[in-house]
């Protein structure tokens, strides 16, 4: 039986102080990347072990979105609940260019993001305008 992994992401509104869903994505099947974000799917051998970002921490239940919110109905048939903030975000997307000669909105589903939240050469100035802060929230099933 396979693993998937479900990303949700969000970004802190400077005006609301809410943080607002840029979409719900269900990513590739990439073990590699599952060891690195939450040490899910890792190798125990130490010539292949991939070393994690974090473990699953769970997500932020005391500020989610309400299309996060809405998904916690789900969530009891899942494992591994955690999310990235923007520092770790920019440090996957360092690792995935590097071993993958790809972005990390590619690998996440979420292409279309890529002119709004672009890591190589910080964010675009139509994110700044709107947003102080970024997240992914994700969660893996079998």
């Amino acid at each position: 039986m396979g693993c998937d992994m479900y990303c949700i992401v969000e970004a802190l509104n400077k005006k609301s102080k809410n943080w607002d869903c840029f979409g719900v994505s269900y990513a590739d099947r990439d073990y590699s990347l599952f060891s690195r974000i939450a040490d899910v799917r890792n190798s125990d051998k130490k010539d292949t072990y991939i070393e994690p970002i974090d473990s699953p921490r769970g997500w932020p239940w005391s500020d989610l979105s309400g299309t996060a919110e809405a998904w916690n109905d789900r969530l009891d048939l899942t494992h591994s609940h955690s999310y990235l903030n923007y520092t770790e975000l920019e440090s996957l997307d360092k690792w995935i260019r590097e071993k993958q000669q790809t972005n990390l909105w590619k690998k996440l589903g979420f292409e279309h993001l890529f002119y709004f939240f672009n890591f190589e050469d910080g964010w675009d100035k139509a994110a700044f305008t709107r947003y102080s802060d970024l997240r992914v929230l994700f969660f893996f099933d079998g």
